[in-house]
């Protein structure tokens, strides 16, 4: 793999990018799941990120292959710290380390070109895989939402987590 991140743009949008909105692991544990995605949709998306000084959404790539995104937002904030979200859209990729490296990835890029103070990120409880890759890349739990988020027809707690740059 040759994995690498990049700002995405609308030329890196596509229908297999569309299509990973419509796989119900992919969308499991998230709010995707209640949203109808179209390329219309997915360029006006991209074009929004672009656009907005707040925010930078990077596309996770294997080489030229799009397989992901990470999302960065709150960076114009005074407190210095940003949100992050993520999904790795070709289910191909799960379990290689891929929302690792990015996440480890976006970790610099917040440090060094950003100089922000801290990242966050929440997640559903029982989205393992996400879980694994916050700890793994130094995110600590720093709370717990009982019954916050609904996936599936059921409750579900949510982890915020957070990390000191």
């Amino acid at each position: 793999m040759k994995l690498n991140l990049k700002i995405l743009k609308v030329d890196d949008v596509s229908q297999s990018y569309v299509d990973w909105f419509s796989n119900p692991e992919v969308t499991r544990y998230s709010n995707n799941q209640f949203r109808k995605f179209t390329l219309e949709s997915q360029i006006n998306y991209v074009k929004d990120c672009y656009d907005d000084p707040n925010t930078d959404l990077y596309g996770i790539f294997d080489g030229d292959l799009h397989i992901g995104n990470i999302v960065i937002k709150g960076l114009q904030t005074y407190h210095k710290c940003a949100e992050i979200k993520y999904v790795v859209g070709d289910t191909n990729y799960w379990g290689k380390g891929v929302g690792s490296f990015a996440i480890s990835s976006l970790i610099d890029i917040a440090r060094n070109d950003y100089q922000l103070n801290k990242l966050y990120a929440g997640t559903a409880e029982d989205n393992e895989g996400s879980v694994k890759v916050l700890k793994k890349n130094g995110f600590l739990i720093e709370g717990r939402r009982i019954k916050h988020l609904f996936y599936d027809g059921k409750f579900h707690n949510q982890l915020d987590f957070g990390l000191i740059l």
